[in-house]
């Protein structure tokens, strides 16, 4: 079974991540993550997901290309640590990358299709990563961060939204 990250393999930043991720196998988690995130965003409806629970906040659209982006990221960081990447990765400016791609003008089916696709695109990679890619580090914006610590950021990061979503959208 894959082991979680200890506490010194990522910015303590990413702690309010890695802890809302249970114990478990971590792939196994992000499978059964992305059958109730599915199921919670199907029961959202196209107006309700151009909508944002107060002023300046972002609409559910663009939490769920948010998401999606971040995955992204965090994947390629996850490959470029596993594949033993020697150059330091840059920081990612997530309002940025929301203002930039416009997500209320995609369709909310769109927006779903796209992140059940990330997340299988994730997977698929993880399981390419052997033991010892497992524990690699590599150095994102001048901190130390483990393969194994992305995939399990990038878990800790649905969650964290998920709880966002039914607190102050649904």
């Amino acid at each position: 079974m894959r082991t979680r990250p200890l506490s010194n393999e990522y910015p303590e930043y990413y702690d309010r991540y890695v802890s809302l991720v249970p114990d478990g196998d971590i792939e196994e988690i992000l499978r059964r993550q992305r059958n109730k995130t599915n199921a919670l965003l199907n029961s959202v409806s196209e107006e309700s997901a151009v909508r944002a629970y107060a002023p300046g906040k972002w609409t559910l659209k663009e939490v769920i290309g948010h998401m999606s982006d971040t995955e992204r990221v965090m994947s390629y960081r996850m490959l470029a640590m596993a594949r033993n990447e020697s150059t330091p990765l840059q920081g990612m400016n997530q309002d940025l990358y929301v203002s930039a791609a416009d997500f209320n003008q995609l369709t909310w089916s769109q927006l779903q299709v796209d992140l059940g696709m990330v997340r299988s695109a994730t997977l698929s990679l993880i399981s390419t990563i052997d033991d010892v890619a497992w524990i690699r580090t590599g150095t994102v914006w001048e901190s130390s961060v483990s393969t194994r610590a992305f995939v399990y950021i990038i878990a800790g990061h649905e969650l964290h939204h998920l709880k966002v979503i039914c607190d102050r959208y649904l």
